[in-house]
């Protein structure tokens, strides 16, 4: 195990339960006359994450100074962490049933008086939902964007600090998600809401609607808001090591934490939890990283 890297060790630790459970969700809908596209997908996704891991051990075993496996292990564990992430909306529910989603919108009610999920509605424009589309998307490249410049700089050192407190936040943020389980507003509030989010055909609203029909109806990946933490942590070592990335990157996250209320994705609450994540991820990477260093080299691990 400790001849692993710390990432790549939690990220085989996270896929032994999630490959349980994304067949036992994929065994429950063919039971159940329910198996749509999202199941095979999953198992497929899953499929890449497996691969990706095994093959990266095998290489580690066989060829461990390869300057192609040593490249190869910058990127494979991220990939497999997105991956793993995408199966999570199916699998929540066997792990944990006890919702909080409705604790949730009683804090955004307590703080503001209304869920500012459903007070944005009167904001609504097929316009304005497309660039709340627009920003929400965004968030595929805001999360390595970071990472991706310091990548292209060959700047390794600073590369493996971002990418591991990255990492490291997803997997924090994937264990809340287990222990604090909540769905949506789209999906809570449903009865709330007196206007649909309507955009224009063949632009960004209907890419996402396309998205998120492979997603589960009952979807629990609401608390904390991992849009709010990863982009907040992107922005801190943009802040950091790549200074001009950050004012480029600011609007961009202002944009994705207001889309996440607009397009009914998160409560306030999941977004405040979000961004206390962030530093969280970026105090332990660090220390985690040299704990672990420390008992590679107690162990006379390489």
């Amino acid at each position: 195990m400790f001849r692993l890297r710390v990432e790549e060790a939690i990220a085989f630790a996270f896929l032994l339960p999630t490959t349980y459970l994304t067949l036992a969700a994929y065994s429950y809908a063919r039971e159940a006359g329910v198996l749509g596209r999202r199941h095979p997908g999953g198992v497929v996704r899953l499929a890449v994450a497996v691969v990706c891991l095994a093959t990266l051990a095998a290489a580690l075993w066989l060829r461990p100074r390869s300057r192609v496996v040593k490249e190869a292990r910058e990127v494979l564990p991220f990939l497999a962490c997105i991956l793993i992430y995408t199966n999570l909306h199916d699998t929540i529910g066997f792990v944990n049933p006890h919702d909080i989603h409705l604790v949730l919108a009683g804090l955004d009610r307590a703080l503001f008086g209304v869920v500012p999920a459903v007070w944005a509605e009167r904001f609504i424009s097929p316009g304005l939902t497309e660039l709340m589309q627009f920003f929400y998307v965004s968030f595929l490249w805001i999360a390595p964007s970071t990472s991706l410049i310091l990548l292209a700089r060959r700047r390794w050192r600073e590369f493996r600090t971002v990418t591991l407190g990255v990492t490291l936040c997803f997997y924090l943020g994937y264990a809340l998600y287990v222990v604090f389980p909540a769905a949506p507003p789209r999906l809570v509030l449903v009865y709330e809401f007196k206007r649909n989010l309507q955009g224009y055909p063949y632009l960004f609203s209907n890419l996402s609607a396309r998205a998120f029909a492979l997603l589960p109806v009952d979807s629990r990946a609401a608390f904390p808001s991992l849009h709010a933490a990863v982009s907040l942590l992107a922005l801190f070592y943009a802040w950091r090591y790549v200074r001009p990335w950050f004012w480029g990157l600011l609007p961009f996250a202002l944009g994705l934490w207001v889309s996440t209320i607009y397009l009914r994705h998160h409560y306030v609450v999941d977004l405040l939890a979000g961004w206390l994540l962030a530093p969280v991820a970026a105090v332990l990477a660090p220390r985690l990283d040299a704990w672990w260093a420390g008992r590679q080299q107690a162990l006379g691990v390489n």
